[in-house]
């Protein structure tokens, strides 16, 4: 089995470095996919202030990755956990920290997520979004850990920062598949076409947990190997 992790907002982090020395050190061979660098992208700001983002290409262009061959065990962060469920059907397990679910596209709603394990924390208001996906899904992930007091990218290290972050009107929008197509990482573009209003985030690291949820990840990947 390989790992592929998918990298959030931020681009490659500690998060994913992290991670991915782990799953090294046990043996294991691990693939980071870094999904902003061939678009010219070095990170997203989800802002409407000074830094906008104002790229071109689509998010679905974005996501069109090569993954490795073979049976797959993908961890994805944030906006990366987001392209794990996009990309679901293709891995034996998929571990979703704080998805980012950006949109819902009429095919997302039949897959079946029960696979799936969500880590996220309670005071990540973020994942209402995700919340209003899960509860429309036919077949959602059977286990979702909600870690008490926890912000949005506890697996970043010594993160501590607040600021007004962009939510866009289609949440809960069930969109065509050609309408999700058109997304783009483009506030000007997202903005317009579904308005959007602010909402104080806090991004904040929790390091007790980085090490203990990576650990239950490879426990349940090895008694998963035994049963195959």
């Amino acid at each position: 089995m390989k790992i592929v992790i998918s990298h959030g907002s931020g681009g490659i982090s500690s998060a994913e470095t992290f991670a991915r020395d782990f799953f090294e050190s046990k043996g294991y061979e691990v693939h980071l996919i870094d999904y902003f660098t061939p678009h010219g992208i070095t990170n997203l700001w989800w802002s409407d202030g000074q830094w906008q983002d104002d790229h071109d290409c689509t998010f679905s262009e974005m996501f069109n990755v090569n993954f490795p061959e073979g049976d797959l065990i993908h961890i994805g962060f944030s906006l990366g956990a987001f392209l794990g469920i996009v990309h679901h059907k293709k891995f034996l397990k998929n571990y979703l920290f704080y998805p980012g679910c950006i949109a819902i596209s009429e095919s997302m709603l039949d897959v079946d997520y029960s696979n799936a394990v969500v880590i996220s924390g309670t005071e990540d208001n973020g994942q209402n979004k995700y919340k209003i996906f899960r509860d429309m899904l036919k077949h959602p992930p059977l286990k979702h850990y909600e870690l008490p007091g926890v912000h949005h990218a506890f697996m970043v290290s010594d993160i501590n920062r607040s600021f007004h972050m962009v939510r866009y009107g289609n949440v809960g929008e069930v969109m065509s598949q050609k309408e999700f197509d058109e997304l783009k990482p483009n506030h000007k573009y997202l903005g317009e076409r579904y308005s959007y209003k602010t909402e104080p985030t806090t991004l904040r690291s929790h390091n007790e947990y980085r090490l203990q949820y990576l650990t239950m990840i490879e426990e349940e990947i090895r008694e998963y190997r035994t049963k195959v």
